[in-house]
């Protein structure tokens, strides 16, 4: 070889090695591209997480959701008993109206009953003995039970038994 030769061997040598000296090596290659991947993984998987957090996310909300509609139709069911509670007070209200009402009208039979009684005892003791008969008007009239005495007569056309005693009443004082 001349030395021509050697020399453009030599620069040709020294420029392809200045060539590979500037141009970065393979490896440099893949350390760039790494980054890159670390990155789009990273990315990847921050996706990931906030696609996980969304889901429980929106488990909670329909939790509270379901939790929110239950406690409506509890309070819906709490109105629907409070309404069916104060029907039934009105209905007991009523209800102890006519107890009381028929109440009354029991206490008016009995005491007309014992009045009934009275003048049936008074007119059997006018027949036997007119000072008994004159001791049990004086008893009756006492007791204040004349004036639960009918007006009117069970027998059709006949007196009746407030008549009867005052006529009694009459004919004894």
């Amino acid at each position: 070889m001349s030395t021509e030769e050697f020399k453009v061997t030599q620069t040709t040598g020294e420029a392809a090695g200045q060539q590979e000296a500037s141009s970065p090596p393979p490896e440099k290659k893949k350390s760039r591209s790494r980054p890159v991947k670390v990155y789009l993984t990273v990315l990847f998987f921050v996706a990931l997480l906030l696609l996980v957090m969304s889901f429980f996310m929106q488990q909670r909300s329909h939790q509270a959701l379901t939790d929110l509609n239950e406690s409506l139709s509890s309070q819906e069911s709490l109105m629907d008993l409070q309404m069916e509670k104060q029907k039934l007070e009105l209905k007991t209200g009523k209800l102890e109206k006519e107890r009381d009402e028929a109440q009354s009208k029991l206490d008016q039979k009995e005491k007309e009953a014992q009045a009934l009684e009275w003048l049936r005892q008074i007119e059997d003791a006018t027949r036997k003995s007119y000072s008994r008969a004159r001791e049990l008007v004086e008893q009756f009239h006492e007791s204040g039970l004349e004036e639960a005495l009918p007006d009117e007569s069970v027998v059709e056309g006949g007196s009746s038994p407030k008549e009867t005693y005052w006529s009694i009443y009459s004919y004894l004082f």
